[in-house]
């Protein structure tokens, strides 16, 4: 998803709409649950976040995790994957645990 898409798919997801529009097949297509954070990949840069933010602004204040390039990361493939899920699982219980998933706000993971 690039952000032109971004900018309408995650405001929609956002305010729980159930159907939003896809340009893709890919994830579960389960939004019978609000998101309590919006993470964005390596591919985002500042600029598409900041289109994207712009959509959602107001809708609902979540975290907006952002991958920081300059950790270290395995490369590309299952092992690279395996890593962000982690760093990013980590990141959410820290969020959770300060009590700041419920705040509009840039995190690098």
């Amino acid at each position: 998803m690039g952000a032109p898409s971004g900018a309408t798919q995650i405001p929609a997801i956002l305010k729980g709409d159930q159907s939003p529009a896809a340009d893709s097949e890919l994830g579960s297509k389960d939004y019978s649950k609000l998101p309590i954070a919006v993470t964005l990949g390596g591919g985002y840069d500042d600029a598409g976040t900041e289109v994207i933010m712009k959509a959602a602004a107001g809708i609902r204040p979540v975290p907006w995790l952002r991958s920081d390039l300059a950790k270290p990361a395995p490369p590309l493939g299952p092992e690279y994957g395996k890593a962000l899920v982690a760093r990013i699982k980590v990141l959410l219980a820290k969020l959770e645990k300060e009590g700041k998933l419920s705040e509009e706000m840039v995190v690098w993971y």
